[in-house]
């Protein structure tokens, strides 16, 4: 039974977007859909597509993942004992301008459930020469047949950080259901209204959404949607804190993707 036992990985949006930057400067390894979502039996496929002119070799490492309450991944093992996962290849050759289908089925002890299951890509260089490893995660989400419901989640805060230009809303889940907040939107009478990223929403948990305001009039509401409903608040609290300093430069680059504890440097 294929399953990864790897050190404890951090992955931020920001790291995200910097794998994102190495991956279209080796030509834009990708792998679809990113995102998978069931309320039953797990069972599918993904392609990874190698839009470079160098082959390709393809290992797979399923993992698990939490999330903090600032929304920061943190992959993790996968764990076995409730999670069984079959995978109809464990490595491959990726040709040039080609892709690759892999299938998968799950079996989860109880529901919801949530794993990974990342390329690690290897083989790809940049235009000076050096070899890049890019790992890309395929997330798998298992869905509880009742649906997450208003009474479930509420949001406990709303603040405007007016030197940061910045609304922060919180969101809690207090039951033990998994679901997913499709659109985050938030809005002012004379201003553009402006849309936060889609978040799952995991039980028992909060989760917290930074969302730019440069418009130089206060927000006036902040609407969460969930499949179903919608959460409303227009009680938002003025931070006037002062703006943090910008961070200072970092002497050398930082990696582009988790590794595992094979992996050189």
């Amino acid at each position: 039974m294929p399953h990864a036992v790897a050190p404890r990985h951090r992955v931020t949006i920001a790291l995200a977007l910097m794998l994102a930057a190495a991956t279209r400067a080796v030509g834009a390894q990708s792998i679809s859909p990113p995102i998978a979502e069931y309320r039953e039996k797990p069972s599918g496929t993904f392609t990874v597509r190698n839009e470079s002119v160098f082959p390709l070799t393809v290992t797979l490492q399923p993992r698990g993942f939490r999330v903090t309450e600032n929304g920061e991944v943190i992959v993790e093992p996968l764990d076995t004992t409730r999670v069984r996962l079959s995978l109809s290849t464990l490595s491959f050759r990726l040709q040039p301008r080609q892709g690759y289908t892999v299938f998968y089925d799950a079996r989860v002890d109880s529901v919801p459930a949530w794993f990974t299951v990342w390329s690690a890509i290897t083989g790809a260089k940049t235009a000076g020469g050096v070899n890049i490893r890019i790992e890309l995660p395929h997330v798998v989400y298992v869905y509880q047949k009742q649906r997450l419901a208003a009474s479930d989640v509420r949001i406990t805060s709303v603040r405007w950080l007016r030197q940061q230009r910045q609304v922060v809303v919180d969101v809690e889940n207090t039951s033990p259901r998994l679901g997913r907040a499709q659109e985050l939107l938030v809005t002012a009478a004379n201003a553009s209204p402006v849309r936060g990223s889609p978040f799952p929403s995991f039980p028992a948990s909060r989760r917290r959404s930074i969302v730019p305001w440069t418009a130089e009039v206060p927000p006036e509401r902040v609407t969460v949607r969930f499949d179903g409903f919608r959460l409303e608040s227009s009680e938002i609290t003025v931070d006037d804190s002062p703006a943090l300093p910008p961070p200072a430069p970092r002497d050398s680059a930082p990696t582009v993707a988790p590794r595992d504890s094979t992996t050189a440097g």
